[in-house]
């Protein structure tokens, strides 16, 4: 009976309630495999109070919250792999109102990559005969200083290259320009940035047969910035 009176004083406004709290449940997983991960680090914040909520995973992969309803959560999940020879790349969300509300099991997907395994960032693109970073180099450079925020021991290297019918000193203003990028932002030292030329070429438009014909797109293709990851 008090329950119901509480209740019917705060739908009147009589009395100041406590935001409704709902459960919100969590899994992650292993992209490839899909076993549970154990042992990850879920961290939600409460994009309205910054409040912050901070759950590791059970031995079934699993974390349990109560979340406030009606608020928009950040949603971030990362597994330290320190001195392991692979790691997981970390995972970010943006819980919606309805993410929250549904009350369904959160599924999160952390992907697995090796110390020395390419494509883990897309690789950047240049235009002919330019050393300039675009809003999209920008972005992926971006993307690569959140990566070292969540993984306290990351370390990356950049490769540099330009197309055979550039100047080889062409891969070298690229690599300074990324790197002067990185150092503006403080994190140099984690990120190596090394040019390679223009040899490397990822196609047959490597000049070396005058009867081979490339279009613009396969050049392209070679005046590219590679990511590495080179340790965990």
């Amino acid at each position: 009976m008090k329950n119901f009176i509480l209740s019917l004083a705060c739908t009147a406004g009589i009395l100041f309630c406590a935001a409704q709290e709902v459960p919100f449940k969590l899994i992650a997983y292993d992209k490839t495999n899909r076993n549970p991960i154990a042992g990850a680090q879920v961290k939600l914040q409460d994009l309205n109070s910054l409040r912050e909520y901070n759950v590791t995973t059970s031995d079934a992969g699993q974390a349990d919250f109560m979340l406030e309803k009606g608020t928009r959560y950040r949603l971030e999940v990362s597994k330290n792999s320190s001195g392991s020879s692979v790691g997981y790349l970390s995972y970010s969300y943006m819980l919606s109102e309805n993410d929250v509300a549904s009350k369904r099991t959160f599924e999160a997907e952390l992907e697995k990559v090796k110390h020395t395994e390419s494509g883990l960032l897309p690789a950047m693109y240049f235009d002919y005969g330019k050393a300039e970073l675009s809003a999209e180099n920008l972005a992926s450079l971006d993307n690569a200083l959140k990566m070292l925020q969540s993984f306290a021991t990351l370390q990356i290297e950049i490769g540099v290259y330009a197309d055979c019918r550039e100047e080889k000193t062409m891969s070298s203003k690229r690599a300074t320009a990324i790197s002067s990028y990185l150092a503006s932002k403080g994190v140099a030292k984690r990120i190596s940035v090394k040019e390679y030329g223009n040899v490397r070429a990822l196609n047959q438009c490597d000049c070396s047969n005058q009867f081979i014909v490339c279009s613009d797109e396969k050049y392209l293709e070679n005046r590219r910035a590679e990511f590495k990851v080179i340790a965990f």
